[in-house]
């Protein structure tokens, strides 16, 4: 039977390996992420003339997001007797980034589809391609630049800073690196505002963040294996 340490380090290794995946196929695909940031017409032609290897990307990093929550849970249960506090945090902070992450992707795997079929449908008329593109900057606006990405930098650079925090004592470099991606991914969340260089900052900090996750994972499987402590009763 498999232990929860090495379960919980193989999940923090196959997040970052599959987010990876996902990021580059949109890459290479769909000129992703800077796709995100032109008209919803040109999205949703780009979208509907896409194969199927397009949606097994964005569901790839939808799974990536949603794997971060068992992910997290377990981390925090075996450092829960070094301190309670921090890894009540990090289980509480990395089950929010897998949520709000998951919800901003979720978009691309079941309503982005149904626009761009709706947009490039044969005869479609113009106030149906206007419906199209009214729903879609409507989603991006709410769950992808709102939801998934700014709640996501949000909880995802402090669930990477209380991580590194928990890190500091015994792997000092491991959690400076940890802390300069945390600030990194975190300046995402000033793009909004016209902050220049914030989401250049935040897609590198991002590509930081995913080998610095693989790292913590190989961290967790290489330590000495334990039962985590429980969480104390309430009385």
């Amino acid at each position: 039977m498999t232990s929860p340490r090495a379960t919980t380090g193989i999940l923090l290794v196959v997040i970052p390996v599959v987010f990876t995946l996902g990021f580059t196929g949109l890459q290479m695909t769909f000129d992703y992420p800077e796709i995100l940031r032109r008209p919803a017409s040109e999205v949703l032609i780009k979208f509907a003339a896409a194969g199927a290897d397009l949606h097994l990307y964005w569901y790839a990093m939808m799974a990536a997001a949603l794997t971060m929550i068992p992910a997290t849970i377990g981390a925090a249960l075996l450092w829960w007797r070094q301190d309670h506090f921090l890894a009540a945090l990090s289980a509480g902070f990395g089950i929010l980034a897998g949520i709000v992450q998951s919800l901003g992707l979720l978009r691309w795997v079941m309503l982005v589809p149904t626009l761009a079929a709706a947009y490039t449908a044969p005869g479609a008329t113009e106030i149906q391609q206007a419906n199209a593109t009214a729903i879609f900057d409507a989603a991006n606006a709410y769950l992808g630049m709102g939801v998934g990405e700014h709640l996501g930098y949000l909880f995802t650079s402090l669930w990477t800073l209380v991580v590194a925090l928990l890190l500091m004592s015994s792997r000092r470099y491991v959690a400076i690196a940890g802390l300069v991606v945390a600030t990194g991914v975190a300046v995402g969340m000033l793009e909004p505002f016209g902050v220049p260089l914030a989401g250049q900052i935040n897609a590198i900090s991002f590509t930081l963040w995913a080998l610095w996750t693989l790292v913590v994972g190989v961290l967790v499987l290489r330590a000495p294996n334990a039962t985590p402590a429980t969480a104390p009763a309430v009385a």
